[in-house]
């Protein structure tokens, strides 16, 4: 019985060894945490809102300068405009919602300038960068999904078989969100933080 046993093992893992590696590779996913509200890095932070997307300089929890990276030119309402931000070699990237069901996955320079569309994806689909690359999910025309994969300045898009995951929080630090107000035609962003409320900015309703 044992002998019959160790035979089976032994058929098993020869049979395991010479399975293909697209066997193993169908069910990888590539995982990344994003943040839709506030993403503190040393003394900045990056915050998404109405108006787009700001660079606060941070002195001890207060607004000490603001800069606004990514214009979203008009506000739907007191929502935000851009979510699921991530930051990665010197570039924030992040999704644009529209009223629509779709999306931009878009990234702009942290220093300011330079916003580049990457591809269109759907309104909250999972995204995720590893290494030098990004996985995401795709809306093509006739409104089905399919994941693809790209270099980190959208060239060279291919099918891939790997499921990108967005694991998505407000904020990075503690005590630290967007507050979004309205106020006749326009709609004003804010940073709130243990130390107080700061204005960021402002951008005209539809």
């Amino acid at each position: 019985m044992l002998k019959k046993i160790a035979a089976c093992m032994m058929v098993m893992a020869i049979a395991v060894a010479f399975m293909p590696t697209s066997a193993f590779a169908a069910s990888k996913s590539a995982k990344m945490t994003a943040y839709n509200q506030v993403f503190v890095s040393g003394s900045y932070a990056y915050c998404a809102g109405a108006g787009g997307i700001y660079k606060v300089k941070l002195k001890k929890g207060k607004k000490e300068s603001v800069q606004r990276l990514y214009d979203s030119e008009c506000a739907f309402g007191p929502s935000a405009a851009v979510e699921a931000m991530k930051k990665k070699s010197g570039y924030i990237y992040f999704r644009s919602a529209s009223q629509g069901t779709c999306a931009y996955l878009s990234r702009v320079k942290c220093s300011g300038g330079d916003v580049k569309d990457l591809g269109i994806t759907g309104y909250a689909a999972d995204y995720a960068i590893e290494g030098n690359k990004i996985y995401f999910y795709k809306y093509t025309d006739d409104d089905d999904v399919v994941k693809r994969v790209m270099k980190l300045n959208g060239k060279n898009k291919k099918k891939t078989s790997v499921k990108p995951v967005t694991n998505e929080r407000d904020s990075n630090k503690s005590g630290y969100r967007i507050v979004i107000k309205k106020k006749g035609h326009y709609v004003k962003d804010y940073l709130k933080t243990p130390e107080g409320t700061f204005y960021l900015g402002k951008v005209e309703m539809w």
